[in-house]
């Protein structure tokens, strides 16, 4: 039996298609449909698949997927992970543990500081992901919006890739937000529904037309509640869900006293792939909040299967200085686990009463990748 770990080739794009299907149990061209954007047979996206070959068959796959994202000023190019599956006949032979690993190290060396996916915690925390960055998930009703004497803004539903071009150039506005570089193809999205506005535009997943499960909303007059009550009377519906993340806190601010009911939650997990880039992202944040902090030092390290990658943050006079290397005296490792937690926001860590509080001031860094964005 030989094996090897390669890319998805443009001649055989069809025969992938039926392999990941068929390991998902999902229909024909379900992929396709789900995300036309990565997922079509050219020399780029392809390679974006990695997968294991035995016997010249592809038995396992890994997707990495370039997003980026704007999170309150802090934009992160980060490898979104897919479609990550073994055939039936070839599981239990470590297939996905060394795809995954291999797509670590292809993250690092493409330059993707960060990583997002989503799917089961328990898997994944193996190999570094963790859940984290809080988002809300605001619950509007028809009497909420009514007694707040919400007036319904005039809206006006369309094919969504009819709408690329209005969207494009409304989507930089909300502090949390993507660039999309395929974005008509993007738009192409199965179950995918959009409503514009002259200066706005809002996205809906699915068909339920009690409840809008809302995925993205930009105004530029700030008139969210008005497109909100608006795409409830469209539906002939009782209310809508919108999840925004805790970032988005001008218009968390603006939105909250319309909303019947919220809580709060994570957007699935993320992991740290380099430390320093990571956080150098974040500087500009950091100085900001810097001011008025106590001086201090200290070098975090995240100790991984093959690893331990290191960096200093050092805090003086209000400048923050990153510096890739154990440089601080105080040292403090952590698994990559506990470090996606402390880094871009999670459950509590043991570790926090060895942390300066100076760091802990600065931390997290803002992320989120929106709904649209899932890979």
């Amino acid at each position: 039996m030989t094996t090897k770990i390669r890319t998805v080739r443009v001649e055989e794009f069809e025969d992938f298609m039926r392999y990941i299907e068929r390991a998902f149990g999902h229909s024909v061209d379900f992929f396709q449909r789900f995300g036309p954007h990565i997922y079509k047979p050219t020399p780029e996206v392809c390679a974006w698949g990695y997968v294991v070959e035995e016997n010249g068959k592809i038995v396992s796959h890994v997707g990495v997927y370039p997003i980026e994202v704007v999170t309150a000023g802090v934009s992160l190019r980060i490898g979104g992970i897919g479609g990550v599956s073994t055939a039936v006949e070839a599981r239990g032979k470590g297939y996905m543990t060394q795809l995954l690993h291999h797509a670590i190290d292809e993250m690092r060396a493409q330059g993707y500081p960060a990583s997002w996916l989503g799917g089961d915690r328990q898997r994944y925390n193996s190999f570094g992901w963790e859940v984290a960055a809080l988002s809300y998930h605001l619950i509007f009703s028809e009497r909420s919006l009514g007694r707040a004497n919400v007036t319904p803004a005039t809206i006006e539903e369309v094919r969504p890739w009819e709408a690329a071009a209005h969207i494009a150039r409304l989507m930089p506005l909300p502090d949390c937000h993507a660039y999309r570089p395929d974005l008509e193809t993007q738009l192409h999205r199965q179950d995918l529904r959009v409503w514009v506005t002259d200066d706005g535009y809002a996205m809906a997943h699915g068909q339920d037309r009690d409840h809008a499960n809302l995925i993205e909303l930009a105004s530029a007059s700030g008139k969210e509640a008005e497109m909100i009550r608006a795409i409830i009377a469209w539906n002939h519906g009782e209310g809508a869900t919108w999840e925004l993340s805790a970032w988005d806190e001008t218009r968390l601010a603006r939105v909250m006293p319309y909303a019947a009911y919220w809580k709060t939650g994570f957007s699935n997990m993320y992991r740290v792939n380099d430390l320093t880039a990571v956080l150098r992202a974040a500087l500009p944040r950091f100085e900001r909040r810097a001011a008025g902090l106590r001086d201090f030092a200290v070098t975090l390290g995240i100790r991984e299967h093959d690893r331990t990658q290191a960096t200093t943050i050092t805090a003086r006079d209000g400048a923050v200085q990153i510096e890739a290397g154990r440089l601080a005296e105080r040292y403090v490792e952590l698994d990559p686990i506990v470090a996606t937690r402390l880094v871009f926001g999670g459950p509590a860590i043991p570790e926090t009463p060895h942390l300066s509080p100076g760091l802990l001031a600065l931390l997290p860094v803002p992320v989120y990748v929106p709904q649209l964005d899932h890979v």
